[in-house]
C-alpha cells in the first residue's frame, strides 16, 4: 500500500489530539507531499471531566482547546477550514445512537470525498474511540461508487490497554525524523493534554514508539496501522 497514491485523506478520531497521537507523523508526511488533509473530531473530551471541574472552567478550557487544535493541526499542515468539530458527549458518546454519529460522519465524507480514511482501532480502551471506529466502518462502507480504504491507528495511552490487546499492526508508514518532530510539536500545542516522561503522550515516548515501529518494519522511523479495508 503506497500512501502517496492518496490525495484526499480524512481522519475520523474521537477527540482533539487523537489525530496527532495516532497519525501525526503520517499526516505531516502526506501534507508535505501535497495531499489534502481533513480532520473530523466528534467530541472534545472536556466535559467528561465534570467530576473535577466546574461548567465555567470547562467552557473556558473548551475555548482554549479549539485554539490548540487549530495550532496543532497547522503544525501538521492542516488548515483550520479542514477541521470539523462535533458536539457529541465526551467519554459518553454511547449516550447518542450510533446512527447519529454515522450520519454526522457521512455528511463529512460526502463533503470531503476522501480516497483514504484514518480512524481508531476497534479495541481502544476509551468508549468514544470504540464508538468512532464502529461509526466509521459503517459510514465508509463500500458501494458500487464508493471504495474508501480504511486504516486504524494506535493512540498511545489507549490502544492496546484492553487485554488481549488484539492490536497487530500490518501497515507501516515510513516517516522521517522531521515528521516525528512535527508530531511531537503538534502534541505540545495541546497544552492541556501533553504529558511528561514516562507518560505515553510525552515527547520521549512518542519518539521511542516511532523508533520501535520503525525497527519492526525496517525503517528508522514509522507509524503503524491496521488495515480494515484496502481496494486495488
Amino acid at each position: 500500500m503506497i500512501l502517496e497514491n492518496y490525495s484526499t485523506i480524512l481522519t475520523l478520531f474521537a477527540h482533539p489530539d487523537d489525530e496527532t497521537l495516532a497519525a501525526g507523523a503520517t499526516i505531516k508526511k502526506l501534507s508535505r507531499q501535497g495531499a489534502d488533509i481533513h480532520v473530523a473530531i466528534p467530541a472534545t473530551g472536556i466535559h467528561g471531566r465534570r467530576n473535577v471541574s466546574s461548567l465555567r472552567s470547562r467552557n473556558a478550557a473548551l475555548s482554549v482547546l479549539k485554539k490548540d487544535c487549530q495550532a496543532a493541526c497547522s503544525v501538521l499542515g492542516v488548515s483550520s477550514g479542514h477541521i470539523y468539530l462535533g458536539s457529541f458527549a465526551d467519554n459518553e458518546m454511547d449516550k447518542s445512537s450510533l446512527l447519529e454519529l454515522i450520519h454526522w460522519m457521512e455528511k463529512i465524507i460526502s463533503r470531503v470525498k476522501p480516497d483514504l480514511i484514518l480512524t481508531h482501532h476497534r479495541f481502544c480502551t476509551n468508549i468514544d474511540h470504540q464508538y468512532c471506529h464502529n461509526a466509521a466502518v459503517v459510514a465508509a462502507r463500500p458501494a458500487a461508487d464508493a471504495h474508501i480504504p480504511v486504516l486504524c491507528g494506535e493512540v498511545p495511552s489507549s490502544t492496546g490497554y484492553l487485554r488481549p490487546a488484539q492490536w497487530e499492526p500490518n501497515v507501516y508508514v515510513e516517516v522521517s525524523e522531521a515528521d516525528v518532530t512535527a508530531k511531537i510539536k503538534s502534541m505540545q500545542a495541546y497544552k492541556g493534554e501533553a504529558r511528561l516522561d514516562p507518560h505515553p503522550r510525552s515527547p520521549e515516548v512518542l519518539r521511542a514508539l516511532a523508533k520501535v515501529r520503525g525497527s519492526e518494519s525496517g525503517y528508522l522511523f514509522a507509524e503503524a496501522f491496521m488495515a480494515l479495508r484496502i481496494f486495488g
